[in-house]
């Protein structure tokens, strides 16, 4: 049977406060109409198929006959739209790591194939890259939302005045880009190769004035329970438990686990695929949170660290610790005195 991925109802919530208070549309019939029962929004926590959010999207832009109604939706968003990572996100040291936050627990948000990506360029500028699910794309309105919904958080937690520097689209323009550039304060380009923010490195990295390692850290913990609670059932929870034992010892390869989990390697991945991951990438994301965790404990030394993580020496840790957080080892370790 095929993964039925799920989205929390907070974006539907959005939507559904956009159609009735800016549009005057009563939401209860375009979410009947695509086969979600509307009382679920009341529930906290409850989630919806995501398939069917793709449509609703789409019922939702039909109905008010705006193309621009995921700007007006994302516009709406409010820390608690993102569960416990809004409130990480305002708590955050700066912008860069507020988006990593994102990046780590966007399941929490949405357990679909999509993935996010925060990459340093050569010229100053941080892309962060949203990389869509290929079979079963989201609704244009949506990706708008997003976009514009997490460049508000981010003035929310800095200033107004922040902008990316660009922004890019895959789908069309519908006629209303004047909206568009008004509302992201920034050239954006349709048609374009990717769904992309492009910021300016410097306004990443300036200290975000609720820099709060305490509270930040207090919803990460939220966020992971949460997350834990979602995933009981999940390969990949399987999988993040087996690194955690296994890394120190050097065998936590792909194969190695596979075994350990009485499948096949092809198996494995095929599973872990179905859950919109694969063996890489938690193991990436298992290395990183062990890493921060260790650190922040003062327990151990950075060579510890370096081998409970299954690193073959500090200097590889120190690498990919620096490419995880934009900073060294001892660096993050000093700020968490």
């Amino acid at each position: 049977m095929p993964t039925v991925h799920t989205n929390l109802i907070t974006g539907a919530q959005l939507l559904a406060e956009t159609l009735e208070t800016q549009y005057r549309k009563d939401p209860r019939g375009v979410f009947k109409a695509v086969g979600l029962d509307y009382r679920r929004l009341a529930v906290p926590g409850a989630r919806y198929p995501r398939y069917r959010l793709v449509e609703l999207w789409k019922a939702a832009v039909e109905c008010t006959g705006d193309p621009c109604f995921g700007l007006a939706v994302g516009t709406r968003i409010r820390p608690t739209t993102l569960h416990a990572i809004g409130f990480s996100w305002l708590s955050s040291r700066n912008l860069r790591e507020a988006f990593q936050r994102l990046i780590r627990y966007y399941h929490v948000l949405s357990t679909g194939p999509v993935e996010l990506e925060l990459t340093d360029q050569d010229d100053g500028t941080v892309i962060f890259r949203i990389h869509d699910d290929a079979e079963q794309p989201s609704a244009d309105a949506a990706i708008d939302a997003f976009a514009i919904g997490l460049v508000k958080l981010a003035r929310l937690a800095s200033s107004n005045q922040f902008h990316p520097v660009g922004v890019t689209f895959q789908h069309a323009e519908h006629g209303c880009l004047e909206e568009y550039i008004q509302a992201f304060s920034a050239p954006v380009t349709f048609g374009a190769a990717e769904n992309s923010l492009i910021f300016d490195r410097a306004a990443l990295e300036t200290t975000l004035p609720g820099d709060n390692p305490e509270l930040a850290n207090c919803n990460d913990i939220v966020a992971e329970r949460y997350l834990a609670s979602l995933n009981q059932t999940r390969i990949s929870s399987e999988v993040r438990k087996l690194l955690v034992e296994m890394l120190p010892s050097g065998t936590a390869t792909e194969t190695a686990i596979a075994q350990r989990m009485h499948r096949s390697t092809s198996t494995l991945q095929r599973q872990l695929h179905a859950e919109g991951t694969n063996f890489k990438q938690l193991r990436e994301e298992t290395r990183r949170a062990l890493a921060e965790e260790y650190i922040r404990e003062h327990a151990l030394s950075l060579s510890q660290i370096a081998y409970l993580l299954g690193f073959s020496d500090q200097s590889n840790f120190s690498r990919a610790f620096r490419r995880w957080t934009g900073m060294a080892p001892r660096e993050y370790r000093g700020q968490t005195l």
